[in-house]
Parts: C-alpha cells; sequence; structure tokens
C-alpha cells in the first residue's frame, strides 16, 4: 500500500469545498502538503479513498488512537514487571503405589498425579530491598521464615541464576496444610515460575522443573501439563495426556486433624501393599475411566494406623455415597478423601457432629497450556469470595431442591442478610447453607414449610 506521505504528493484531486463527506485530512493539496486535523466528532476511524491509476484505488486508513496504543503496547512489554498474581493448584494422587525402600531412606513410588481446580493465590510484587523477602497470608500457623517452600524456591532461583531480586509475597490460602493435597508444593513451584517471570525467563521451565527437585518431591510434578505419571521420590515427571475428562466433578472431603508424613511412612510395612503393575492401573484408568479398583493407595493402611477416625469417615462415606461416587481414596498421604464422581459430600456430614470442623470443596481436574502457568477457574473464584449480588449467587447455587430464593432487606442486626428459604430437600438445604455459612457476612434463614409439611 502507498505511504500517505506519497499520496499527499500526487496531482490526484482536490476535495470539494461544500463536500457533505467530513474527512480527517483539515487541507488537502495538489501542491504537495498537507495537514492531519482533529477526529471528527463521534471518533470514527475515517477512510479518504484515493484513486491513483485507472486500475488500481489505494485505501488510507488513519486512526491516531491506533496509533496511541501501539506505542503504549511497546512500552508495556519493555517496561520492567513490578506485580504478578498466580493461581497455584493443588493436586491430587488417583493411584500411589509404593515400590521400594531406597538405600537413602526414601521411598519409589509410581502414582498418576493429576492438578486440580482448589487452589491458593499468590500475588508478587517486587520489594525495594535486596537482602530479604517478606511473605505474609490470611492462614494462621503457616510459617512466614525460610521454613517456608515459597521462601525456599525464591532462595534457590536466586542461587541458580544469579538474580537479585526480592519480593513482597502475600498467600490467600485456600488448600487446607496436612492435606495430602501438595498445597505448599505447588506454592513453591508457583513462586520460581514467578521469579523467572520477573527475571525476564532466564531459565526454561525444564530447569526450573530440575532444580524444584532440590527443595520437594512433588514440586516438580507442577512443571508439567496438569497430568503425569510420577516414579523415583515423585520427581522423574512423566506428562501424559488426561486420562480421564477434565469436567468430571469431585468431592474433597478432610477432617481437621492432619497426618504426620513421616509418621505414616514409618508405619508403611511393604509386604502388605499391593503387588498390581502401577503402569497397569494407568491404562485401565486411560481406558475405562476412574473406578473403586484402580484407585488403590499404599500409604491408606499407614495413615489409618496413624488416624483411626480417617478410616472410618473413607467407610462412611463409600457406604453413603453407593451410587453417587465411582471412587473413594484418600490422596497422598492424607488426611483428605476425594470422592470422584459428584461434587456433593454425603448427608451425614453435614448431620453428624463429629465432622462439623471438616473442610469441603468441590473440584475438576485442571491442565495448563505451554508456557503459561495455570489459570484460576471462574467458578473457584466466585467461591472463595463473597459475590457482590448476593441475591444472584444465591440464584445460581440452588439446584431444584430450593425455591427461588428471596433475599429481603437486612433486618435491624448490623451486617446481616434475611433469606426466605422453602425447602424441599433436606440434603439440599443443609448443602446450601453450608455454602452460606462460607461467605464473610452473617446469614439469618427462615424455614418455611413446603405442601408436605418438611422442615
Amino acid at each position: 500500500m502507498a505511504s500517505s506521505h506519497i499520496l499527499c504528493h500526487n496531482n490526484v484531486f482536490n476535495l470539494p469545498q461544500n463536500s457533505s463527506r467530513k474527512s480527517s485530512l483539515s487541507s488537502f493539496s495538489s501542491h504537495g502538503s498537507c495537514s492531519f486535523g482533529s477526529k471528527p466528532r463521534f471518533a470514527e476511524t475515517q477512510f479518504l479513498k484515493l484513486l491513483v491509476s485507472a486500475k488500481r484505488q489505494v485505501e488510507i486508513v488513519y486512526d491516531p488512537d491506533e496509533r496511541i496504543n501501539k506505542w503504549a503496547d511497546e512500552v508495556d512489554k519493555q517496561a520492567p514487571l513490578s506485580r504478578l498474581t498466580l493461581f497455584s493448584p493443588c493436586k491430587i494422587n488417583v493411584f500411589l503405589r509404593i515400590t521400594n525402600k531406597r538405600e537413602d531412606g526414601y521411598h519409589d513410588l509410581a502414582s498418576l498425579f493429576h492438578v486440580i481446580s482448589l487452589g491458593d493465590v499468590l500475588k508478587f510484587s517486587l520489594s525495594p530491598s535486596k537482602t530479604k523477602d517478606s511473605l505474609s497470608t490470611n492462614a494462621p500457623g503457616v510459617p512466614l521464615d525460610d521454613r517456608n517452600l515459597i521462601i525456599k524456591a525464591l532462595n534457590l532461583y536466586r542461587k541458580k541464576t544469579g538474580t537479585d531480586n526480592y519480593f513482597w509475597i502475600h498467600l490467600d490460602k485456600k488448600v487446607p496444610t496436612g492435606a495430602g493435597l501438595g498445597g505448599g508444593s505447588s506454592n513453591a513451584a508457583t513462586a520460581l515460575w514467578a521469579a523467572n517471570q520477573f527475571s525476564g525467563g532466564l531459565a526454561t521451565e525444564k530447569e526450573l522443573q530440575e532444580w524444584s527437585s532440590e527443595i520437594g518431591s512433588d514440586i516438580p510434578f507442577f512443571f508439567s501439563q496438569g497430568a503425569a505419571y510420577c516414579t523415583g521420590r515423585g520427581e522423574v515427571v512423566q506428562d501424559i495426556l488426561p486420562p480421564v475428562p477434565l469436567d468430571i466433578p469431585m468431592s474433597l472431603i478432610k477432617p481437621q486433624e492432619a497426618c504426620s508424613t513421616a509418621e505414616v511412612y514409618k508405619r508403611l510395612r511393604l509386604d502388605k501393599t499391593s503387588n498390581v503393575d502401577p503402569l497397569q492401573l494407568l491404562d485401565k484408568i486411560s481406558s475405562d475411566g476412574i473406578s473403586q479398583d484402580v484407585c488403590i493407595n499404599d500409604l491408606e493402611p499407614p495413615a489409618f494406623e496413624v488416624l483411626p477416625s480417617l478410616k472410618r469417615l473413607k467407610q462412611r462415606i463409600i457406604a453413603a455415597g453407593r451410587g453417587q461416587y465411582d471412587a473413594v481414596f484418600m490422596s497422598g498421604s492424607g488426611s483428605t478423601i476425594v470422592g470422584i464422581g459428584s461434587p456433593d459430600p454425603p448427608q451425614f456430614i453435614y448431620d453428624d457432629e463429629e465432622y462439623k470442623d471438616v473442610f469441603l470443596s468441590e473440584a475438576n481436574f485442571l491442565t495448563r497450556e505451554a508456557n503459561q502457568w495455570y489459570k484460576e477457574p471462574a467458578s473457584a473464584s466466585a467461591t472463595c469470595s463473597p459475590p457482590n449480588d448476593f441475591s444472584h449467587d444465591f440464584s445460581q447455587s440452588i439446584e431444584g431442591g430450593l425455591d427461588y430464593p428471596l433475599p429481603c432487606s437486612p433486618p435491624d442486626r448490623d451486617g446481616c442478610k434475611e433469606v426466605l428459604v422453602n425447602v424441599k430437600t433436606k440434603n439440599k438445604v443443609h448443602q446450601w447453607l453450608w455454602r452460606l455459612s462460607k461467605l464473610s457476612v452473617p446469614v439469618l434463614v427462615k424455614d418455611f414449610l413446603d405442601s408436605e409439611g418438611f422442615a
């Protein structure tokens, strides 16, 4: 296409003075000069079509906004990164075989690891300090010093690359600790990824994965695409295609008590573990999907010795969830029990006082794109914070078991919202009330009888 400079210096034609079609050119002369004026009142891109020859028509598009946006994009690309927010998802072990005890005291394992949609959020900002990272969190009991894997990961990155970036980090913790979900390992992997972004990508993903094994066996997995067959201590990661559909729902149920990984391995007896070939388990899952017989976890028996109530919880979930779950199993070294096939926990979780303090979450499988970190699913972010539109969230949360919820004006109590609920099924009501209890505003609920008189 000819440039505007060339066209402005060609004797093509003169614009009529009374032309009803205004141009973004304030003047146009056949004597070789032209000047650009301000954009028209509707800020629409103007087209000046010039007949250059009998055989060719050239179109000029002049849009100052587009040029400015391109300049701004270029400045953004060149500007150093100062802040970054990343999702830090956890994982489950669909099966976990312990195959051998090594001379170094560790155990060899073979496991199908898969990332799921439950996760923490990490916020990084460059710190002016050149000597120390600063970590904060919403979770009590989480160490904020060099014992934390996030700080260990940042120290490791500086050691490997020679960079001197230090950070302010805030950890918005949603994954419970001591759950067998790899929340801390995911945080470390996310911190390594973030440090690499701030440094302009000095390291490859493969290097980050290899380095991470120095501070944790499960950390390298998170540099996979989200599904992997892991061996060795867990640090030997073989990427695989997701063996099951990503939208399969699951329910995560974790009692308040945690299992000590060291204590679980201490009680492990290799002669009592399964003898099923883990590759056969992987093949069967890939061909037939997830079922109870393939979800083998050799750490369940010793974990149940450490925490007998965990064994009872699993047994009750299986008994109550017949027809609801395709498989029920413990993840990692515990203490989370996973129910595959439904996002809802069984009814006794809501009814039994023993389980009033359990952690509950629904989740799906999750993967990531190459050269990108994991993205937080919209549903996950929506359930982790109180909605702006209270009534809209209520209407979206109810499924069949409740009539349309009717939020009213807040009563006299400050910060309360009054909700009228037409009860139809006890299970749905309890699920709904449990979700309300997780919001950061107190809720006053009035129950009304339905046509069958069930309250």
